[in-house]
């Protein structure tokens, strides 16, 4: 399997830095390459694959920070073994989702809010404390919801 060992709690994750392309060797659920290649290098969100339970299938997630965390120090750290707990305390995780602006009716490929995925014991803290998108980028009309990022690319 590609990426770096990180383990949070219990589970053993595989973290990949900005720009490496996911790769594992077993198939990874709902994985969509181009989605993956078009957030590979985002300023605010690293790639995980993590699997829940055994003989579940692997999954991918996201981690997001919402705080201004320099992301490339961390890529560095992680990947030279000095990475620790406190260097994910404004992460929270995130996984892909369709959903629909109810005022526009415009299609959204967007990284939501994981709440079922508790790789923090402080998770709840972590996603009241966490900023979250809240503009439709057709419209610009509010949205409701957990949305960390949109997955298309944004015109701003």
């Amino acid at each position: 399997m590609g990426g770096l060992t990180v383990t949070f709690r219990k589970w053993e994750t595989q973290y990949f830095p900005a720009g490496e392309l996911v790769r594992a060797d077993e198939p990874i659920a709902g994985f969509d390459e181009l989605e993956d290649r078009l957030l590979a290098d985002h300023p605010r969100m690293r790639r995980i694959l993590l699997r829940l339970r055994p003989g579940w299938p692997l999954h991918r997630y996201y981690l997001h920070w919402s705080d201004g965390t320099d992301l490339t120090s961390l890529d560095r750290r992680v990947a030279a073994g000095t990475a620790t707990e406190e260097d994910f305390t404004g992460a929270v995780v995130g996984e892909p989702y369709r959903t629909s602006h109810p005022a526009c009716g415009a299609e959204l490929r967007v990284i939501e809010l994981a709440v079922a995925v508790p790789l923090f014991s402080d998770g709840v803290e972590r996603s009241r404390a966490h900023s979250y998108r809240r503009e439709c980028p057709a419209c610009g009309g509010r949205l409701t919801g957990n949305a960390l990022e949109f997955i298309t690319p944004e015109t701003s």
